[in-house]
């Protein structure tokens, strides 16, 4: 039975790589922070093999408790999907700093913890680390410099440890949607209608297809360090 931790398991990308895990047999650590707990009620069908666990993974010892949590429970874990992430938009002439430092202490600083932490209970064995990512990363989008940054910023960090954790049979690769109308998608409509006319599809990004794709991932054997679009945007 494989154990995989997905964080940011609330919001829509992360609820539905959780889904399709559990479909799939897998024992999954679905993690939250701010959301209300009743996001669970989602995996009920699944109660037996899904645990909620909430935790800020902008703190440390948050971070550490849910390692303890896991080995404590599991024992090991085989798959990381980093699925958190924030989103605060505004021109950079008036951007806050204040902001600025937030999308990336959860955003990339977050994602850094939760793989150091996790690192321990995977060496063993081997396994899987795959970050959300975004198109942002690498197109770029009018107000959201931080969180573009912090995106491309994962690209980065997934190259280096796939070189870094390949010998330890660790694979880290990265996905990168299109605009999702997921509930972080749907609050910036704008941007929303104008990731839609840029399609050549005249379609957004689909949650469900980035976790069919993550699926497939978790499942390959040779394949790490790389960057997997999603979108239709040319």
């Amino acid at each position: 039975m494989s154990v995989a931790l997905v964080t940011g398991a609330s919001g829509g990308i992360g609820r539905a790589i959780c889904l399709k895990l559990l479909q799939h047999n897998y024992d999954v650590i679905a993690h939250y922070n701010t959301a209300n707990e009743t996001f669970a009620g989602d995996f009920r069908e699944y109660a037996s093999r899904v645990c909620a666990v909430k935790a800020d993974i902008t703190k440390k010892s948050d971070i550490e408790n849910l390692s303890k949590l896991i080995e404590a429970q599991y024992g090991t874990i085989d798959h990381v999907i980093n699925a958190a992430g924030i989103a605060a938009d505004g021109l950079l002439i008036k951007y806050p700093e204040r902001l600025w430092d937030e999308v990336i202490d959860v955003n990339l600083s977050g994602c850094f913890r939760v793989i150091k932490a996790m690192l321990p209970l995977m060496a063993q064995q081997g396994g899987h680390i795959i970050t959300i990512a975004s198109r942002s990363a690498v197109r770029g989008t009018t107000g959201q410099c931080a969180y573009s940054a912090s995106k491309a910023a994962l690209l980065g960090l997934t190259l280096s440890l796939a070189r870094e954790l390949a010998p330890h049979n660790i694979r880290v690769n990265a996905v990168m949607p299109g605009y999702c109308g997921t509930p972080m998608g749907l609050a910036n409509l704008k941007a929303l209608a104008a990731a839609r006319k840029d399609s050549v599809l005249n379609t957004l990004s689909d949650a469900e297809e980035a976790a069919g794709l993550i699926f497939f991932i978790l499942n390959t054997k040779t394949v790490t360090g790389q960057i997997f679009t999603l979108d239709s945007r040319c």
